[in-house]
């Protein structure tokens, strides 16, 4: 993972960290014994049931969001994609944005941007915030800089939008990526000004003086 992000984002149950598909003890050993006994639940219930059954395809989901709560992206990508291929699961409300979640934190930005996409076009109103947050991560660690940009842009226009140390992170480093040097510098300013201890801006600023200085 770049280490120009470190992003905690806590919605729809979900806590994405900037990790690899491997957890990394981010979740604590009591809330995952915890989300691990309501899925053990989850499976007895759903041993009684066919696949074609209605409530079949609802436990299914909420077996999957539990996974994304403990960062088990990669079980919950395997238990979404089954959703998407069954008749009945494809159609769930909010099945994008979950799938687009998974895909993040399995470093599978493609699939990712993807879902981000279709979650935005039929569910606009859902977690908006944490979606673009979450694609536009998705965009920046697929090196398409232009497009996190734009997606944060869009984001930052939002009433509930916070520009917190992601924001700037992202918007800084994707600036100076494309070589807007003066932009960069401009957020870098207001960045700096809110969190003087990130490392990332401090090396950023840097770079741009000497850039600016030529």
């Amino acid at each position: 993972m770049s280490k120009y992000l470190a992003i905690f984002i806590i919605g729809t149950q979900i806590f994405l960290a900037c990790a690899s598909a491997q957890k990394e003890g981010a979740v604590s050993a009591n809330l995952e014994t915890q989300v691990r006994a309501e899925i053990k639940g989850i499976d007895q219930q759903m041993t009684d049931l066919r696949p074609e059954d209605r409530k079949y395809p609802e436990l299914l989901l909420q077996k999957a969001k539990l996974l994304l709560k403990i960062e088990s992206f990669k079980e919950a990508s395997l238990v979404l994609r089954e959703l998407q291929n069954s008749k009945d699961g494809r159609n769930l409300e909010h099945l994008d944005h979950y799938l687009g979640s998974a895909y993040l934190g399995i470093n599978d930005y493609d699939n990712a941007i993807v879902h981000f996409r279709k979650s935005d076009n039929v569910d606009r109103d859902f977690e908006s915030v944490t979606r673009k947050k979450m694609w536009a991560k998705a965009y920046f660690e697929d090196e398409k800089y232009g497009q996190a940009l734009g997606i944060l842009g869009r984001a930052s226009k939002e009433k509930n939008f916070e520009k917190d140390l992601f924001y700037y992170e992202t918007v800084v480093v994707s600036f100076y990526r494309i070589k807007e040097y003066k932009r960069c510098q401009l957020v870098l300013e207001e960045g700096l000004h809110k969190f003087p201890e990130s490392l990332v801006l401090k090396e950023t600023s840097e770079k741009i003086n000497q850039v600016l200085q030529r």
